[in-house]
């Protein structure tokens, strides 16, 4: 009874806690759900819920109402955040905003640990709450939820971990990219038209064909800079063939710095790493232009 208590209370409190921080930061919570691929149009309703939800099963807990129902609620809660992060980690994520003690960004895989803890403290809440001294059986089954969870977070890991010694190697190899004036725009000119290019700050514009095997091992390395913050737009060329054209571009993958809607930098790339030369090369230019 004791242990399941201060387990019960101990949620309950952290469920309290974290919705108040989320209600403090409400108009930024819905920008944090994105980061964990939430689609923009549900980030807003699915915020209101989560507070509302982390709110209310806190009090539950708190006030020892609706057992076991409400601490089971809690494990179910604690899972998914689990597998939010984990997922997120898989997708190349090293660093969000939880929300639940502040606004302050932190490492995903210290979000994911410090996710199991309170999984655990929920399982302890929901199994232990009823009896009167913990048994070896609720400390077994406790144990047994908790490496459940930690070993599929650890799977998850070490999926994300795979994916990313892929996108380090493909930063191995030639650091300059191959420019050549004749090929793609004019350096310095304006950017030809395209959509959903914004004109503005720093862009990336990567030109891609379905049978170019290079492209292929690219495309994580692209998706992870724009993870990062960078705008990239991907033209593939069986579906944007006129925009190859109205760009000049010689072949695939090529990819062009775009800084305020004008040309910085320009060339066909063959790893990671030369995309990030071009982008240094693009950045140095508008500089010493400036």
């Amino acid at each position: 009874m004791v242990l399941g208590t201060i387990a019960r209370i101990g949620v309950g409190a952290l469920l309290v806690w974290a919705a108040a921080a989320k209600l403090r930061h409400r108009e930024e919570v819905p920008g944090w759900l994105r980061a964990y691929g939430i689609p923009a149009p549900l980030t807003t309703p699915l915020a209101v819920v989560l507070i509302a939800v982390e709110a209310g099963l806190g009090g539950l807990l708190l006030a020892g109402l609706v057992l076991p129902w409400s601490a089971y609620a809690a494990l179910s809660l604690g899972c998914g955040f689990v597998a939010a992060l984990a997922v997120a980690r898989l997708r190349g994520i090293e660093r969000l905003r939880c929300g639940c003690f502040g606004a302050s960004e932190g490492r995903t895989s210290l979000l994911i640990l410090r996710s199991l803890g309170f999984t655990g403290l929920a399982a302890l809440a929901a199994f232990g709450a009823d009896l009167g001294a913990p048994s070896r059986d609720t400390f077994v089954l406790v144990t047994l939820v908790v490496l459940a969870a930690a070993v599929v977070a650890l799977a998850l890991l070490v999926l994300a971990l795979y994916r990313q010694v892929g996108v380090l190697t493909l930063r191995l190899g030639p650091r300059v990219p191959l420019e050549l004036a004749e090929e793609g725009p004019a350096l310095g000119a304006p950017a030809p038209a395209l959509d959903h290019l914004g004109g503005h700050g720093s862009e990336l514009v990567v030109f891609s064909s379905p049978g170019c095997r290079l492209c292929r091992q690219l495309a994580p390395g692209v998706g992870a800079l724009a993870r990062e913050g960078l705008p990239v737009r991907v033209v593939q060329e069986d579906e944007e063939a006129e925009v190859f054209e109205r760009w000049n571009v010689p072949g695939t993958p090529f990819v062009v710095h775009v800084v305020d809607g004008q040309v910085a930098a320009k060339g066909t790339v063959n790893t990671l790493e030369e995309i990030d030369e071009l982008l240094a090369v693009g950045r140095n230019r508008v500089h010493a232009a400036a």
